[in-house]
């Protein structure tokens, strides 16, 4: 029964960690938004990858945004790379910034 109960409180922790992380990259995809103007309907957009990257402060951590923009307008296509930095506060994560290159 003590296993059980075990096994209990760490699928729970695993899945409470799986929402975090799923809110931070929700966060970070929105900033990508936001930075590129995405929600431009002259644009069209995918990502093409995402993931952790070396934070610039010990206590954040960083999201990296591929993406591929379409302009409608001129039917130029651009690969982006972008860097979310996220600082740890007392109740969860908040965006520091968003750089695209």
């Amino acid at each position: 029964m003590k296993k059980l109960l075990v096994i209990a409180l760490l699928f729970a922790s695993a899945t409470a960690q799986a929402g975090r992380i799923k809110e931070v990259v929700i966060m970070a995809t929105e900033d990508v938004e936001q930075t590129l103007d995405l929600l431009n309907p002259d644009y069209r957009y995918t990502i093409k990858g995402q993931g952790f990257t070396q934070a610039d402060d010990s206590e954040g951590t960083a999201i990296q945004t591929i993406v591929n923009v379409r302009n409608l307008i001129t039917l130029q296509s651009r690969e982006w790379t972008c860097v979310s930095q996220f600082h740890k506060t007392p109740e969860f994560f908040e965006i520091t910034y968003t750089i695209c290159k």
